[in-house]
C-alpha cells in the first residue's frame, strides 16, 4: 500500500502516492481533524477535546456523532481501515500517514536540523480556517507560534554551526532564511549582513541592510 502525506506547513492538504484523494479527505473539518492527530503525536488527542476544537457549538452526543461520521469517511475516502487508531484517546496511525509536522518534531528531537529546516514550508496550516471553530483558531495560532520558533530557533542554530565551521556562504542561506520567516529581527539581519560579507559579498551585505 502506498503512503497517504499530510501537508501542514504552508497549508493544509493530503497526497497519496498511489491514488487520488477526494471526498472527505478533501473537506476541511476531516483534514483539521487529521491535523490535529498529526501534533497530538504517538499522545494522541481524547475524543472530548478534537469534539471542542471543531464541533463546539453541537452539543455531545451530535458532536459525537459527527466525529465518528468524520472518522468512517476518511477511512472509505482513504480507503484505510486504520488511519486513525484507538477509541477515547485517538492517534494518527503514523505506518499509513506521514505528516510534515510530526516529522519536522521528530527531527528536532533526534537533533536532525537540515532535516527540520527543510520540512518547514511556511507557517502551520497557513490559511486555514474554520468557521465557528474559535477554539480551533486559538489552538492552530498557539501551535503556530510554537512550531515557528522552532524553525527560527533550528536556522539559527544551522547559520551560527556554519559560522563556526567557517562557511559563511552556507552561514548567509541559513540567514537568509530565518530573516525571511522573521524580517524585523536585527539579530537575524545582522548574522546575514556579518555572513554575506565574510563570504566576500560586501554589497549584498549592504544591499540587505
Amino acid at each position: 500500500d502506498g503512503m497517504l502525506g499530510l501537508r501542514t506547513f504552508g497549508g493544509l492538504g493530503l497526497v497519496s502516492d498511489t491514488h487520488a484523494t477526494t471526498g472527505a479527505a478533501m473537506q476541511r473539518r476531516p483534514l483539521a481533524l487529521l491535523a490535529i492527530l498529526a501534533v497530538a503525536g504517538e499522545r494522541g488527542m481524547s475524543r472530548e477535546r478534537i469534539q471542542t476544537l471543531l464541533w463546539p457549538e453541537s452539543d455531545e452526543a451530535h458532536a459525537r456523532r459527527v466525529l465518528a461520521q468524520t472518522m468512517y469517511a476518511l477511512r472509505r475516502d482513504l480507503g484505510e481501515q486504520a488511519v486513525i487508531l484507538g477509541t477515547t484517546e485517538l492517534r494518527l496511525n503514523l505506518a499509513i500517514v506521514s505528516a510534515d509536522v510530526t516529522e519536522f518534531e521528530n527531527a528536532l528531537g533526534t537533533g536532525e536540523l537540515e532535516r527540520a529546516a527543510a520540512l518547514y514550508r511556511g507557517p502551520f496550516l497557513d490559511g486555514v480556517h474554520l468557521i465557528g471553530a474559535p477554539e480551533f483558531e486559538q489552538w492552530v495560532s498557539t501551535e503556530r507560534a510554537r512550531l515557528a520558533t522552532a524553525a527560527r530557533k533550528t536556522l539559527e542554530e544551522l547559520a551560527r554551526e556554519a559560522v563556526a565551521r567557517g562557511d559563511p556562504e552556507v552561514a548567509a542561506g541559513w540567514w537568509r532564511q530565518v530573516a525571511t520567516l522573521d524580517p524585523l529581527c536585527g539579530r537575524y539581519a545582522v548574522g546575514l549582513m556579518e555572513a554575506l560579507a565574510a563570504s566576500g559579498d560586501t554589497a549584498g551585505a549592504l544591499q540587505h541592510a
